[in-house]
């Protein structure tokens, strides 16, 4: 089960935090976090997709001419399904930063993290979850990264792919939950791509796919803390 002693969920409003702790949770889309504008607070163009972007540009191997050249100003990207892996962000630190940049009213805690991800797999038979390491889970702790640092076998994961950001989102010492109803997390189900310059912002959707959990009430795992 994942580490960790204390879970902390952000809200807007306070109805949103009675609703979590009476176990309703609203997972939405990477698409959805990936467009979603609020002083580039949650908005994240990089969401669902890795990116290796060595100083300089890619080194190409031409093995035909048995050659090597850089390419100026290119990167290497692998895309996951967007559209298709849902997941619902919080965060181990409890801090007035937080609260401030979230426009949070409320926040809920989570004191047992274990029983928590368990009462939400049970809530979803029919899930994929991704697999970092051990057995597939719901919740992981996200990874932080340098766009300058090779992938490693990242690049082929896409459960790896959805629980990693750039590292500056680090303040958020997020943890997130993760799972997908369609074969969207299987190994090697990821778009790669060379990218010359800037990435194309990718095309939005028609909708953002969500889903609510209910994994029954959580009251006895839960407290709310409001101003």
């Amino acid at each position: 089960m994942p580490s960790g002693k204390r879970l902390y969920r952000y809200f807007t409003e306070l109805r949103y935090a009675e609703a979590f702790i009476k176990g309703s949770l609203l997972f939405r889309s990477l698409s959805y976090y990936r467009d979603y504008e609020d002083d580039e607070v949650r908005a994240d163009q990089s969401e669902g997709r890795a990116t290796f972007k060595p100083h300089g540009g890619l080194e190409i191997t031409n093995h035909t001419q048995r050659t090597k050249f850089t390419l100026a100003g290119s990167s290497f990207a692998a895309s996951v399904k967007q559209d298709e892996i849902l997941v619902h962000c919080m965060s181990t630190a409890l801090t007035d930063e937080m609260r401030r940049r979230f426009g949070a009213t409320a926040c809920v805690e989570v004191h047992d993290v274990a029983a928590f991800c368990r009462r939400l797999e049970a809530a979803l038979p029919d899930a994929v979850f991704p697999v970092t390491s051990g057995r597939p889970r719901i919740g992981h702790h996200v990874e932080y990264y340098r766009e300058d640092i090779p992938l490693q076998a990242r690049w082929a994961l896409p459960g790896r792919i959805a629980n990693s950001k750039p590292e500056s989102y680090r303040w958020q010492k997020e943890f997130r939950l993760v799972f997908s109803e369609t074969k969207a997390l299987d190994f090697m189900n990821i778009k790669n791509e060379i990218v010359i310059g800037t990435p194309t912002k990718a095309q939005r959707p028609p909708f953002y796919p969500e889903k609510i959990v209910e994994a029954g009430s959580l009251d006895d795992i839960c407290r709310l803390i409001s101003d």
